[in-house]
């Protein structure tokens, strides 16, 4: 078939004459009437629709961009993994009247560190966890001028009010005491609590008592050991008369909540914190709700802290966890610290003491001549702190001035741990 075959027949061959035929009219023919009202129908329909697509089309770009731009959230910053506050505050609807709270920012209780360093400051310093507890995680940050510092963040704390939360935690920032862990700032909304401290380099007692192998470092020394006990009843007395409102001032006393400094000066910590934290987490969680008269007569008193002392004392002088006291008040079938102590010196003879001297923490190291007797009054002190009956357990005042009237002997030279204390077996050991 010819290529062209679908056009009709060939044409014919033109004629030789052309006869040309020349218009009547010079003007020029209107074009439109060749074209069929049809074809003028969809011109002017296409040019209504195409503004009108072309319209939608940019209002759709414009309702994506800032759907795009209000739910873009930007990828979190690897710093912040430990420690994360949402700024809510911040994304106030542009039709409330108010104006915009500004970033969250953190109220300061101690003048010697206000307007120094802010919020976001510690938030974007790298974080690292240093233990998870009871009410909530602790964790190490950095001001951009290197200074370390300490967030706590707390779960426990949603069943206080914000006036009353506010005005607890400014009364503990006016605490100042040697052996108190100064509170130098704090985040408050509902939902997050954050406390702020400095950094305390060397650890908590808890440690040192009992994860020291680990770490590679020595056993605390009987001088040391003293001199912490002491520092832990100056810090447990200024609480008790600074907080004179609370029944239980400090009320979590234990060796995880007392950090030392670099001479090994006890700090207190996590004290205050009944009349903030929720009472049922309070009740399942904190020290001075595992004390006797708690576990028997479901009631704390001003004795509660002198408990905790006591317990604290013991572990210091035998290197044992008391875990089963706070775990579950009424201890498990493991036998607790208090009547352990109390089967070791369970009788008045010397002979008995001298076989049963290993309730000592032999990690205490050599101790001078005449230290024996020292050792065994502060475990005598520590045993009338920690009796059940609160009428017969000794009040803080007269424990804490036991403690202060301690002295220390001479070192011995031949490093001898035992033999001083046998030497001072005469002790009366009574409680």
């Amino acid at each position: 078939m010819p290529e062209f075959s679908h056009c009709g027949a060939p044409l014919k061959a033109c004629e030789a004459t052309v006869t040309i035929i020349f218009p009547t009219s010079t003007t020029p023919a209107d074009p439109r009437e060749n074209v069929s009202p049809n074809f003028m129908n969809k011109i002017s329909m296409w040019i209504i629709v195409i503004p009108i697509v072309v319209g939608v089309f940019i209002l759709l770009a414009i309702v994506a961009f800032v759907i795009i731009n209000q739910c873009k959230k930007p990828l979190p910053d690897p710093k912040l993994k430990a420690i994360k506050v949402e700024d809510r505050a911040s994304a106030a609807s542009s039709n409330e009247t108010k104006p915009a709270e500004a970033a969250p920012k953190l109220t300061f209780v101690s003048d010697d560190n206000g307007d120094k360093f802010d919020l976001q400051d510690l938030l974007n310093g790298s974080a690292e966890i240093l233990g998870s507890g009871c009410f909530g995680s602790s964790y190490r940050t950095s001001l951009p001028d290197g200074t370390a510092m300490v967030v706590k963040r707390y779960k426990q704390m949603n069943g206080i009010g914000k006036e009353d939360f506010h005005e607890h935690v400014r009364r503990i920032g006016r605490l100042r005491h040697n052996n108190v862990l100064t509170l130098v700032a704090y985040y408050y909304r509902k939902d997050e609590k954050l406390f702020v401290c400095d950094f305390v380099h060397n650890c908590s007692l808890a440690v040192h008592l009992h994860a020291h192998q680990t770490l590679g470092q020595p056993g605390l020394d009987w001088p040391t050991r003293l001199k912490i006990v002491k520092g832990v009843a100056k810090g447990l007395a200024y609480l008790h008369k600074e907080l004179p409102s609370l029944i239980a001032p400090h009320g979590h006393l234990k060796s995880s909540n007392v950090l030392l400094n670099e001479s090994f000066e006890p700090l207190l910590t996590d004290y205050a914190l009944i009349p903030v934290i929720n009472a049922e987490s309070a009740r399942e969680l904190m020290v001075a709700y595992k004390s006797p008269e708690y576990v028997q007569h479901s009631r704390v008193t001003k004795k509660t802290d002198v408990w905790s002392l006591g317990v604290l004392i013991l572990e210091i002088m035998t290197g044992k966890f008391p875990s089963n006291f706070f775990l579950k008040g009424k201890g498990n079938d493991e036998e607790d610290i208090v009547t352990w102590v109390k089967s070791k010196l369970g009788a008045d003879d010397r002979e008995t003491l001298l076989t049963n001297l290993e309730v000592f923490d032999r990690e205490m190291g050599a101790i001078g001549v005449g230290d024996g007797k020292t050792m065994k009054q502060l475990l005598k002190i520590g045993l009338s702190c920690c009796k059940d009956d609160v009428q017969k357990r000794i009040y803080l005042k007269e424990a804490v001035g036991r403690i202060e009237g301690l002295k220390l002997r001479n070192m011995s030279n031949d490093g001898e741990f035992f033999s001083a204390i046998a030497s001072d077996c005469e002790v009366d050991i009574k409680w």
